[in-house]
């Protein structure tokens, strides 16, 4: 009679923890599979990847030697990437779009997008990485704070590039 109990007790517990492995075996195939897809992207370029990101629908990467940043994203539409040479780019600026809604006793704050928009030299073109979407993606997770981590680095980088030196009570600007 113990010998049934413990192989309906390991029936039971099997049940009840599978589910999780099954998630997080998922969950981890699934950012492979968008590291490989950025990753490729990049060698399709000729670029190297220094740093990544990976989140659970999107896959963001930098080549610093090039100056390059890489986006991957799956939709339940369609999956597409993009790449921003960061010599023709003066600004990346961190863009939260939310609506309002409006309750009879309460306003709620609704986030529509978060994305990453990098601005060209010229001023007439805008390149847009569209980190969070609320049509396509179910629930914001982490994508405002890796946005932010995202423009403060590209941003670093696009002022290393432009250092002003001073000579003779002159200020000039040395590009790097």
């Amino acid at each position: 009679m113990e010998t049934g109990l413990v192989i309906i007790d390991a029936i039971i517990i099997t049940i009840v923890i599978l589910p999780f492995v099954l998630f997080i075996v998922g969950r981890r195939k699934r950012k492979q599979k968008l590291h490989n897809a950025l990753q490729s992207e990049a060698t399709l370029h000729n670029r190297q990847l220094g740093k990544t990101e990976v989140q659970s629908n999107f896959a963001i990467g930098l080549d610093t030697t090039e100056e390059n940043v890489f986006f991957y994203k799956e939709t339940e539409d369609a999956a597409y990437a993009q790449v921003v040479d960061l010599k023709s780019i003066s600004a990346c600026k961190f863009v939260k779009e939310s609506k309002l809604i409006k309750d009879k006793k309460k306003h709620y704050d609704v986030i529509d997008k978060v994305q990453l928009t990098f601005e060209y030299k010229n001023h007439k073109a805008v390149t847009t990485f569209v980190l969070y979407s609320n049509d396509n993606d179910l629930a914001l997770n982490n994508e405002i704070t890796i946005a932010q981590q995202w423009e403060g680095l590209v941003n670093q980088i696009l002022r290393s590039r432009v250092t002003p030196k001073s000579t003779n009570n002159k200020s000039q600007a040395v590009f790097a």
